[in-house]
């Protein structure tokens, strides 16, 4: 697979991720991905142990506008690919298997990735999913690691935050190490009814960081971010 540079953090080009990390899951092979998208990509240009854990990701997939359009300036055609629709896909196709393919989903809030799971059976009815969320301590979170352990699913996703989320699977992969792991930020929110994702227009307009603004005002200054990475892309000659 293709790679390019984004301010020396790597991005994998492809048309077909989900036919790629399949592969990888039926043959076996642990994979780290990172869905990266603007914000990710400045965070990491000051938090040095997030830029490792990105380096060093078997996949990263450009999940921003901006990360698209820093490729297109630089005579890159690449399709942004959402990580909230990749992951989904990937969910529904492993749930429709012949062959049990266990998948996890860990983070959010207590009972979010609960109804998160619902969702997902009421369209793959026998889909295998264990779940918990991101607030264990002690006791509880031994407990989960031990279930992770036993079960070994093929999909893990994290919904920790950034760049907690990467640090939790660059540290835990141990506990499943043929499984593809994808940190996938407030997805759980959106597939527990918590939030909503963007309408189509917003979507399909590179305007779903302003609908998020919108639901999460207290965000407008990690926003700040937007600006500064179009301007870094412009001058930026690495």
């Amino acid at each position: 697979m293709k790679t390019f540079s984004v301010f020396d953090l790597p991005i994998h080009l492809s048309d077909d991720y989900e036919g790629w990390l399949c592969d990888r899951i039926y043959n076996n092979i642990g994979t780290h991905v990172v869905t990266m998208n603007s914000e990710m990509a400045m965070m990491a240009q000051k938090n040095d142990d997030l830029k490792q854990h990105i380096q060093n990701a078997d996949l990263v997939v450009p999940d921003g506008s901006g990360v698209v359009l820093y490729l297109k300036q630089r005579g890159q055609k690449q399709e942004r690919v959402a990580g909230i629709e990749l992951a989904e896909s990937l969910v529904k196709r492993l749930g429709q298997q012949v062959k049990d393919c266990p998948i996890c989903f860990y983070g959010a809030s207590p009972g979010v990735t609960d109804e998160a799971v619902k969702k997902f059976r009421a369209m793959v009815p026998n889909i295998h999913i264990i779940n918990n969320h991101g607030f264990l301590k002690g006791a509880d979170l031994s407990a989960w690691y031990e279930k992770i352990k036993e079960v070994q699913p093929k999909l893990i996703l994290v919904g920790l935050g950034v760049p907690r989320q990467e640090e939790w699977i660059a540290k835990h992969r141990y506990l499943a190490p043929n499984a593809v792991w994808i940190g996938v930020g407030g997805s759980f929110d959106i597939w527990g009814g918590v939030k909503e994702r963007a309408p189509k227009f917003f979507c399909d307009n590179n305007l779903e960081w302003l609908y998020r603004l919108y639901q999460e005002p207290w965000r407008w200054k990690r926003m700040m971010v937007l600006p500064h990475f179009f301007i870094k892309s412009l001058f930026y000659k690495g």
